[in-house]
């Protein structure tokens, strides 16, 4: 943290400059705060999409999907382009969707014009003019340059930096994808932001043809999901922080834009269609849910009895899941994780092969089976996994540290120092990771990191 704090001077000297211009909402024409030009807005979006889709389980492994969301997103950015000022000089970015394999109930987008959707939420839709209307309200963040936008804010008053005082389950995610990339996935949006993109999400979805109702059945469906849970808020409505009664307001902007207009495409038969692969993956998925929540419960647990029990249920789930669809690679990942923990490195490294042979370009499958052949002191399996790995994610501390030791155990002393002392500085010298770093690099004989 002192570290940080020493660097805020700099940081904000770095930025005010950009401040004195104020730049124009490619939708609305009205100025806004933004410190980031296009060219740095689209690299900050780019850099970050792998970190993001590694750490949400990957992309759900049918092409087919893939290719439906893309292409409904697709109309739906050409239509949004009509709507451009032309005095922002919107640039003609090439727009990404992804179906991320996640059960969590949410959609965000990342600046430079990639936008996700997660399985979670696609199981809940019910028509195309549903995820329509989703995808317009992304595909507005990234026209309304709304991600920058906060950036901006939170920079100029320091929010970002207090991602570093976060514990438990933040730091796991910071640990995996770094800082940066935490700060995107955990973006909130103002009311101002919200609403525009509702609207214009509505506008963007009916040019392209879809019902402009889309967008409010999605409301409602994640009305209906927080009664389900108890009032627990679905992460879409974390992420996307409720402006009031959306149903209410976009209602009234129907009947104002849209009363008697035309015909518009629902497209129920089709997104069923789309999504026969998926639904019928769920039931596994289901599994490996529990399965999670069970391994999340043993890894929390300090009973060595206890863990070891919640593991071995959670491992008798994953494997169910892998039998319903042994073509998921992410399943096989599980049930390799939950061997890890139990220490049953032989057998992990079983799963792990079978995750990579369905899989070997995802971070996952090259991650897990890099930190099993480490356990089984296969440095060469380990460090080339594991290198991929971070290829995908370059910024994953945890990633960096399983390979310097890797490095170490295969006597790469040079390297093995390197990924040591760049680890111990990602981490900047705190917390278990970093002073384990620290102890192995003294007794390499490489100078003290701590020592500046």
């Amino acid at each position: 943290m002192k570290l940080l704090l020493r660097a805020i001077p700099i940081l904000l000297f770095a930025v005010l400059p950009l401040v004195s211009s104020c730049q124009t909402d490619p939708l609305t024409g009205k100025s806004t705060l933004n410190i980031y030009d296009y060219d740095s807005e689209k690299q900050l979006g780019d850099e970050n999409v792998q970190p993001i889709v590694a750490e949400l389980g990957g992309l759900y492994p049918d092409r087919a999907t893939q290719e439906y969301v893309n292409r409904v997103g697709q109309k739906v950015v050409e239509a949004g382009r009509t709507r451009l000022k032309g005095e922002a000089q919107f640039p003609d970015w090439e727009f990404n969707f992804y179906v991320v394999n996640t059960s969590m109930i949410n959609a965000f987008a990342l600046p430079g014009g990639h936008v996700f959707v997660t399985r979670g939420i696609m199981q809940r839709l019910k028509d195309e003019s549903e995820l329509a209307g989703l995808l317009g309200h992304e595909v507005t963040h990234v026209f309304g340059r709304h991600g920058t936008e906060r950036m901006s804010e939170a920079t100029l008053v320091m929010l970002g930096l207090m991602l570093v005082a976060s514990t438990g389950e933040e730091m796991e995610g910071v640990a995996l994808i770094g800082l940066v990339g935490y700060q995107l996935l955990s973006l909130s949006y103002s009311r101002d932001n919200e609403k525009e993109s509702d609207t214009f999400g509505m506008r963007f979805a009916a040019r392209a043809g879809y019902h402009p109702d889309g967008i409010i059945n999605v409301m409602r469906m994640l009305e209906e999901v927080t009664h389900e849970h108890g009032g627990g808020t679905p992460e879409f409505l974390s992420s996307h922080p409720d402006p009031g009664n959306r149903v209410d307001y976009l209602g009234r902007q129907l009947e104002k834009e849209y009363k008697g207009e035309g015909e518009y495409f629902r497209g129920d038969a089709e997104y069923t269609s789309a999504l026969v692969d998926m639904r019928a993956a769920q039931p596994a998925y289901d599994l490996a849910d529990r399965g999670d929540a069970l391994a999340g419960e043993a890894l929390q647990s300090e009973d060595a009895t206890v863990r070891k029990q919640k593991l071995e249920q959670a491992l008798d789930l994953y494997k169910q899941a892998v039998n319903q669809r042994s073509d998921h690679a992410v399943l096989h990942v599980n049930v390799a994780q939950a061997l890890y923990y139990l220490g049953r490195y032989d057998e992990a490294e079983q799963s792990s092969s079978k995750a990579l042979a369905l899989d070997g370009e995802g971070f996952w499958p090259s991650f897990m089976g890099g930190a099993v052949a480490l356990r089984r002191s296969d440095w060469a399996v380990s460090a080339s996994r594991l290198e991929h790995a971070l290829r995908l994610v370059p910024g994953s501390p945890s990633g960096m540290y399983l390979l310097a030791q890797a490095y170490d155990g295969a006597g790469r002393n040079a390297d093995a120092a390197a990924w040591y002392r760049k680890t111990y500085d990602t981490f900047e010298g705190q917390g278990e990771i970093a002073d384990a770093c620290r102890a192995r690099l003294i007794a390499m004989g490489e100078p003290d990191p701590a020592v500046k």
